[in-house]
């Protein structure tokens, strides 16, 4: 092939100086080229790269999203961790979005998983303190069941996961909690003739609320006999049924007016209970309180109360006792 200086119209040392020229050009635009290439490389090598996210990554997915950023990985530790599975990354510094050079090293923390914590036994125990016995090892209280048992209302009597089973930190234990005995049936006494307080007294054992207390003038008795009792003796009554009175009174009571009076309590000492009082007088029985108590919380409720009165004092539904009410 003819190099085209030779068809130049020159003299041959014009056409060895054209080729010279030619040739250092050639090397030149080389070199050029070559620097470019370099300066194209050191300038990739130092552009600010953004750190990917990695974290929820496990170890091979979170090399490859840096090594594509042209970044390296460094695992600094494992530690437990309740909110990323283990194996996976849970911290990573730098943190993702930042500006860092390739080549830099991110270091990462896997997660170890949620930690293993020992089920305490809450059997036995009231519900709010079995809540304060889950809360104290990281653990809730999940689904409460109700189911009647001769165990005290509100306790716990069975629960899952079981007493000293492994559970991971956050994990609800379902209880079931006892609602005390299924409501027993009685016959209705025959309570005509007595003492209405005689009737309270013995209605009360069986949870019977006296729920309307009329009066008949009856000088020739005592005040608050039984005259006549709805439903009639023999009947089949369950705790919580109500039962009305017709009592005697004196002509001089005839007139006798509401009093305000205040009951006291203080709760004892150990746990937290619920203080159920109940209010006996002329007109009948009501609840004037049930609230949850802490120990030695000190309780002071007014009341209105006709005739003879009494306080009848339940903690978690267990008679306690019963205070005259002046």
């Amino acid at each position: 092939m003819n190099n085209p200086i030779d068809n130049l119209n020159a003299t041959p040392a014009e056409k060895a100086l054209i080729k010279r020229a030619t040739e250092m050009l050639s090397k030149f635009t080389l070199i050029t080229l070559i620097a470019g290439l370099i300066a194209m490389s050191i300038m990739k090598k130092h552009q600010p790269m953004i750190v990917p996210k990695i974290i929820g990554m496990d170890q091979s997915q979170a090399e490859r999203a840096l090594s594509s950023k042209g970044l390296s990985m460094k695992i600094d530790r494992q530690q437990f961790d309740d909110r990323i599975p283990a194996g996976l990354v849970s911290g990573q510094i730098p943190r993702a979005n930042s500006y860092v050079k390739r080549g830099q090293t991110v270091e990462v923390v896997i997660s170890k998983g949620n930690p293993k914590v020992k089920v305490p036994s809450v059997i036995g125990e009231s519900l709010p303190e079995a809540q304060i016995s889950l809360a104290g090892v990281h653990l809730r209280a999940g689904h409460e069941s109700l189911i009647h048992s001769t165990e005290p209302i509100n306790t716990v009597i069975a629960q899952i996961p079981a007493p000293d089973d492994l559970a991971e930190s956050s994990t609800e234990v379902d209880l079931l909690i006892s609602d005390g005995m299924t409501a027993m049936s009685f016959l209705m006494p025959n309570l005509q003739h007595k003492p209405l307080e005689n009737a309270f007294k013995t209605l009360r054992p069986a949870s019977i609320n006296i729920q309307k207390i009329s009066s008949e003038v009856h000088d020739d008795l005592d005040s608050g006999t039984v005259l006549s009792q709805d439903p009639p003796a023999g009947t089949h009554i369950q705790a919580k049924d109500s039962v009305s009175f017709v009592v005697s009174a004196k002509s001089a009571d005839a007139n006798s007016k509401p009093r305000y009076s205040k009951v006291v309590f203080d709760m004892p000492l150990g746990n937290p209970k619920r203080l159920q009082i109940d209010i006996f007088d002329g007109t009948g029985t009501k609840t004037i309180y049930n609230k949850m108590e802490s120990p030695k919380d000190h309780v002071e409720i007014g009341v209105n109360v006709t005739g003879k009165a009494y306080a009848e004092i339940y903690l978690n539904q267990q008679f306690l006792q019963e205070i005259p009410i002046e």
